[in-house]
């Protein structure tokens, strides 16, 4: 597969997952999570894609959400695919990997608002 060039690194896509609505980590905190990475750092946000009711394990393909903010990635040239947490990515290792190898097919890494796995 070809990969994409780098996109902006102070253009990012904001990804959240949940799988219940009685998570801690529901969508408005894993937002305020993110727009303050965002304010600090010089980044701003510009898409946000949820998959509401599922699980960390799920496959790529399995995350509509997740399939269309890869996209924006390239279609809005971001260089950042940004979480509030790495375990809103994914609870699979091997899920994890596969959602960073293609964000990186599309130019951009993979970065949590928490910091966890940055690096």
């Amino acid at each position: 597969m070809r990969r994409t060039p780098p996109g902006r690194t102070d253009c990012a896509i904001a990804y959240l997952r949940v799988s219940t609505d009685e998570q801690h980590l529901g969508p408005e905190a894993q937002r305020a999570s993110i727009e303050g990475w965002g304010r600090l750092r010089g980044v701003s946000v510009l898409s946000w894609h949820i998959d509401a009711g599922v699980s960390g394990a799920s496959e790529l393909q399995d995350r509509p959400g997740l399939l269309r903010a890869l996209d924006d990635l390239v279609t809005l040239q971001a260089g950042v695919l940004v979480v509030a947490r790495r375990d809103r990515l994914a609870r699979d290792v091997v899920v994890a990997a596969t959602i960073e190898r293609a964000a990186r097919r599309k130019g951009a890494a993979v970065v949590s608002a928490d910091g966890g796995g940055n690096g």
